[in-house]
């Protein structure tokens, strides 16, 4: 499973309404380990939401919700994720400039070496 975008899944998100707040729904799972087993999946991905949260910030982005999921009702009880939670942005424009500022791209190596799963989902408001 991939936890980067591909191109045509970020291209499909521009004919979103451009004066519309757009609401991020994010389904993680963690690995055990990072690809090179210094470190727990849980601790890297901690460290990949402290580093990402000023960057969400300053476009305006705010997590609205966050829990740890009780049980698997419907749907696959083996990828059952470790952690959901919603992101808020004012625009897809101000979610897009976080994903495009340098700054901002140095560190989404560590949402790709925690993450075994990594699902986006973005959701109209």
């Amino acid at each position: 499973m991939s936890v980067e975008p591909t191109r045509s899944q970020l291209s499909a998100l521009k004919s979103y309404p451009k004066d519309k707040p757009v609401a991020m729904v994010n389904v993680i799972k963690y690995r055990d380990k990072t690809p090179d087993g210094t470190e727990e999946g849980r601790a890297a991905y901690k460290r990949y939401i402290t580093a990402t949260t000023p960057f969400m910030e300053a476009v305006g982005g705010k997590m609205i919700w966050r829990g740890k999921p009780a049980g698997v009702v419907v749907g696959n009880d083996d990828t059952k994720p470790d952690m959901i939670f919603i992101v808020e942005y004012p625009s897809m424009d101000a979610f897009f400039k976080m994903l495009k500022n340098p700054e901002y791209q140095k560190i989404t190596h560590l949402r790709a070496i925690s993450l075994e799963i990594g699902d986006l989902i973005a959701c109209e408001m």
